[in-house]
């Protein structure tokens, strides 16, 4: 089941009633109202805005409005859950039938939350194994992740995939007032543990509906996807099945390339070392060097992160 951790909806304007304007912030031109907009960035971010001038309600909001649930992210289950969190505030009253049936989604933050210690060694991998530098670029995330997203113009669409520890971003200052909502806070801490997020941003209605694979944007077309969206990003960001070992130095490095070039058959690589050096220097003693860093290269094939399952 896809899963959430923002969206942002766009419906009739008559689906909301009851609007507490000393809440909201009132935009107005010539004397003309058009829009009142509310905004609220704890415990958990929250948006609206009344648009006279389109006839519009825009709601946006993130998966803390879900408080004990959150781990659940937003999804088809908890949508109504969700919307009527909204209305507890006692701001306005919207209709969450009405907007379940033609509200659409305008913005998306797709998220997996996944089980894993190997934090670093992930991040590390999926650095080193861009399928294209000139495409695909890193950066550092929030102190504690990466960010992998596209820099090529002739692309399409933009794309950003976030990888971050969880529990220590829930643990930083800005998510204190989420925190101090939360009857079960420990318990909720506990539970992301160990986990890493996977968060991928899409910010069109025509992207909406190419990674999530739906014909129009409906709210509930796009809860009820079967798509993985983070996958189709990852495989084309991300080599499949290829390591690139790290190396202490630069004739480390050249070594490793001849090991290659020779089809990781050390006995071909003898057979070059002989070739290039004279009878008096020992070939085992050559040699040495080059067992020791085909173990090193061994090893870290067999301890190579499969990141692709764990999303998949």
């Amino acid at each position: 089941m896809i899963t959430f951790d923002k969206l942002k909806i766009v419906t009739n304007i008559k689906d909301i009633t009851d609007i507490d304007t000393t809440e909201f912030v009132t935009q107005t031109k010539d004397g003309e109202i058009l829009y009142y907009k509310y905004k609220q960035d704890t415990p958990f971010c929250l948006m609206i805005q009344v648009d006279f001038s389109n006839q519009e309600l825009v709601i946006e909001f993130t998966g803390k409005i879900l408080k004990e649930d959150y781990p659940q992210l937003i999804n088809r289950n908890n949508i109504v859950k969700c919307l009527e969190t909204i209305n507890g505030i006692g701001i306005c009253k919207i209709d969450h039938d009405a907007i379940l049936a033609h509200g659409e989604v305008y913005k998306c933050d797709v998220t997996k939350d996944i089980s894993s210690t190997q934090m670093q060694g992930i991040i590390s991998q999926m650095k080193q194994n861009l399928s294209n530098y000139n495409k695909w670029t890193c950066a550092k995330y929030q102190g504690n992740g990466l960010v992998i997203y596209n820099t090529v113009k002739t692309d399409r669409y933009k794309k950003r995939l976030s990888i971050y520890d969880k529990q220590k971003e829930l643990n930083k200052a800005f998510n204190r007032e989420f925190l101090n909502t939360i009857t079960n806070r420990q318990e909720l801490l506990d539970y992301f543990q160990d986990k890493i997020r996977f968060e991928l941003n899409i910010d069109t209605k025509a992207q909406i509906r190419l990674l999530l694979g739906v014909m129009d944007n409906r709210l509930c077309s796009v809860l009820s996807s079967n798509a993985n969206p983070i996958l189709t990003v990852f495989d084309e960001a991300i080599r499949q099945n290829e390591v690139t070992p790290y190396h202490s130095d630069l004739k480390e490095y050249m070594m490793a390339l001849l090991i290659r070039e020779c089809h990781n058959d050390l006995e071909e690589v003898e057979a070059k070392v002989r070739a290039m050096i004279p009878k008096t220097v020992s070939v085992k003693k050559k040699m040495q060097p080059f067992r020791d860093l085909y173990m090193k290269m061994q090893n870290e094939v067999a301890t190579c992160i499969d990141v692709r399952s764990l999303i998949a």
